[in-house]
């Protein structure tokens, strides 16, 4: 019975070594966790403030360069200036002649400008800006003023311009229209730049 209870106790002290061994781990071998540490992160919230004088020069610039293109009867140029989307949202629209004409996207209007200039000689042209709006972030703007010349009975114009992303401003769209409420395609900005 000797070997017997010999046996068994060092069965029993196997096993607590073995639990003891298994329950005390090093720190190397658990996980580590790590918990956060709170800094105090100082955000400076900074203001943009936007020069609406100067963003306002700088549409009549776009207006005046695309006016100098149709002048000088190079589409190429004067589609530059006009927002390059092929999406119904980049549109001219011209009363004139007794009806109400639609050319949609960058490449509808291009065109119709290509085939206005073989047919009559000469495009519409927005002449300089009497009326600016802009909205508060200076990324949108509508721009009304009278035509270069008359053409096909319009002599006013309602353009809604937009900044590309490079931060240049386009003409997005054009409403050349004969009276004083014909416009109804463009939303006119109502806040002004003085």
């Amino acid at each position: 019975m000797i070997i017997n209870s010999s046996l068994r106790l060092v069965t029993i002290i196997i096993c607590c070594g073995f639990l003891l061994t298994i329950g005390c781990e090093t720190d190397n071998d658990k996980p580590s966790i790590t918990k956060p540490q709170l800094q105090a992160i100082e955000e400076e919230i900074i203001q943009v403030e936007v020069d609406f004088v100067a963003e306002a020069e700088k549409i009549s610039q776009t207006l005046s360069a695309h006016a100098a293109a149709h002048s000088s009867k190079d589409v190429d140029e004067a589609m530059k200036y006009w927002l390059r989307l092929e999406k119904p949202d980049v549109f001219m629209g011209r009363h004139g002649w007794g009806a109400l004409m639609m050319s949609e996207k960058w490449s509808g209007i291009k065109e119709s400008f290509e085939e206005t200039q073989k047919k009559i000689g000469r495009n519409p042209i927005p002449g300089l800006a009497e009326k600016i709006g802009m909205d508060s972030r200076a990324k949108n703007a509508t721009v009304r003023g009278k035509m270069v010349q008359d053409w096909g009975g319009a002599t006013g114009y309602l353009a809604a311009l937009r900044k590309d992303k490079g931060g240049e401003w386009k003409i997005r769209a054009i409403d050349f229209y004969q009276g004083k409420e014909d416009h109804k395609l463009i939303k006119e900005i109502k806040t002004p730049i003085q």
